[in-house]
């Protein structure tokens, strides 16, 4: 049937491009571990402000953001909150509200670029993930919060800990 094959110029094409971004990927995963690892030079509280505003685009690109502000929009109750965070964010872990904190341990690094072998785990990088923690839970409690990275698998620890702590207003 005429018109349901791609023709071998086409299929030629769409492969040299597959084939582009495929080298195009493993090119710009060497740089952001390359970038990422030349961090380790610089004080850990800047790395860790350099790495929060990584965090912060990743839930913005990949739409958990814009779910965390929809579930704060429509409740202002913490354990609500943490209950839709549960159930609508894909995380690594689940969160439990302890008093005027949430916390999650994750036994496997919950990062996709870790999991996908786009970058490879280091302690610089797990501070990608407390940026994104940090960013989801301010726009779900529609208030500052700080998180805590208790624990990493890419400091060497068998876990990653995270505890979220709410301010006392």
């Amino acid at each position: 049937r005429k018109g349901t094959q791609p023709s071998q110029g086409v299929e030629e094409k769409m492969l040299s491009e597959t084939d582009a971004n495929v080298k195009l990927l493993r090119r710009s995963s060497k740089l952001l571990d390359a970038f990422v690892r030349s961090l380790d030079v610089v004080d850990l509280e800047v790395r860790k402000r350099i790495m929060e505003s990584c965090g912060r685009a990743c839930a913005q690109e990949d739409g958990d953001l814009a779910i965390a502000e929809e579930i704060g929009k429509t409740t202002g109750n913490t354990t609500e909150v943490v209950g839709r965070i549960n159930k609508e964010l894909l995380w690594c872990g689940t969160w439990f509200q302890k008093g005027k904190s949430i916390e999650s341990t994750c036994t496997k690094c919950g990062c996709p670029l870790v999991k996908r072998k786009v970058i490879e785990r280091n302690p610089t990088w797990c501070y990608c993930s407390r940026g994104w923690v940090k960013a989801i839970f301010e726009a779900a409690l529609k208030k500052r919060v700080e998180v805590e990275l208790d624990k990493s698998i890419g400091r060497g620890d068998s876990v990653c800990r995270f505890v979220v702590h709410t301010s006392q207003e």
